[in-house]
């Protein structure tokens, strides 16, 4: 009798296993713009361009999680970018998992995964972006060290994430250099905290990154929040690059307005104000402002338009380069 209800219990341990569900996801965006750019002294002439991930980073990818019991679960991420200009993958070659590859647990407690992860920092970096954080058209990136330099995706890394506490969320994210030989790679550390109330969303998030041939290190930090009065979002964001040698600040504020379940309009300013000593993109004072418009196709489709323009000026107050950018597209979720 005693065997049988041991034999019943092992065959029940197997079963459990046998049901764990599991799921496993292909996605992707396809994401091309066809406009002209500009960015060069004053005076250099425009060039007509076809560019992908005008709104959205092209980009292909599988997850998956299964379910392993008691409210644990395993997860993993594998995702490559791609311009689908000219049908390739946008790391060059053959199809590579750049953007993201990672494998990890999942629970009560939040999620730790390892790989190639996106930090902590840039989890909430273009939270506030103008053209809801455009990969070519957000003025930010036209204008804005804290939103261009520093390293998003490093590989060799550990991330974990918290589940959510009265609106409160927060994640902390560290790779590890792994130097060899005469191998510049960096050691990159960050955290970040949200808080999502209603209308209200605000975020806080800092990182910094020495390389291993470097004798110093580089800080980011990264502050935004948007509130949506129902007729508009509002979106204000402030970043600091930090250096041994000197500092920059940067601001930006932007707008989107509804105008229609699928029309909205958005607009932003920004400006990067470095210091005599800053020495990280020494190029001077910057300043941009965009516009664009998106209009929903479908839940997965969306044509758009924008405009950017930026300016940098060296401490004379001389315009030293001037960016245009200008173009229409269409992005396609799958």
């Amino acid at each position: 009798m005693k065997k049988s209800l041991v034999a019943l219990a092992v065959l029940g341990a197997f079963a459990g296993v046998a049901q764990a569900q599991s799921s496993v996801t292909l996605y992707g965006i396809a994401d091309v713009w066809v406009g002209s750019t500009r960015n060069g002294a004053p005076g250099t002439s425009s060039i007509s361009e076809m560019g992908s991930g005008g709104l959205s980073t092209s980009r292909i990818g599988f997850k998956g999680t299964e379910d392993l019991g008691g409210g644990l679960s395993a997860v993993f991420g594998l995702e490559g970018g791609l311009n689908i200009d000219v049908g390739q993958s946008n790391a060059g070659g053959g199809l590579q998992f750049n953007r993201q590859s990672f494998v990890g647990l999942a629970g009560g407690f939040g999620e730790v995964i390892a790989g190639r992860v996106w930090t902590a920092y840039d989890d909430i970096e273009a939270a506030a972006h103008q053209l809801f954080g455009a990969s070519d058209f957000a003025v930010e990136y036209a204008v804005m060290d804290s939103g261009n330099l520093y390293t998003a995706n490093p590989s060799n890394g550990f991330k974990y994430s918290s589940p959510e506490f009265g609106g409160f969320k927060g994640a902390v994210s560290y790779s590890l250099d792994e130097k060899t030989g005469a191998a510049n790679v960096a050691k990159v550390g960050a955290f970040n905290v949200t808080y999502t109330a209603g209308p209200l969303y605000a975020g806080l998030a800092y990182q910094q990154e020495k390389a291993s041939l470097q004798p110093d290190s580089i800080a980011y930090t990264r502050a935004n929040a948007t509130y949506d009065f129902g007729v508009a979002q509002l979106l204000l964001t402030f970043g600091r690059v930090k250096e041994v040698a000197g500092a920059a600040n940067e601001y930006s504020i932007g707008v989107n307005f509804p105008v229609s379940p699928a029309l909205t309009l958005s607009a932003a300013y920004a400006m990067h104000n470095p210091n005599s000593t800053y020495s990280v993109n020494p190029d001077g004072e910057r300043k941009g402002f965009g516009v664009g418009a998106t209009y929903a196709l479908s839940k997965r489709t969306t044509a758009y338009a924008a405009y950017t323009t930026a300016n940098t000026d060296d401490a004379a107050g001389v315009r030293t380069n001037e960016t245009r950018l200008l173009g229409v597209g269409v992005r396609h979720s799958f």
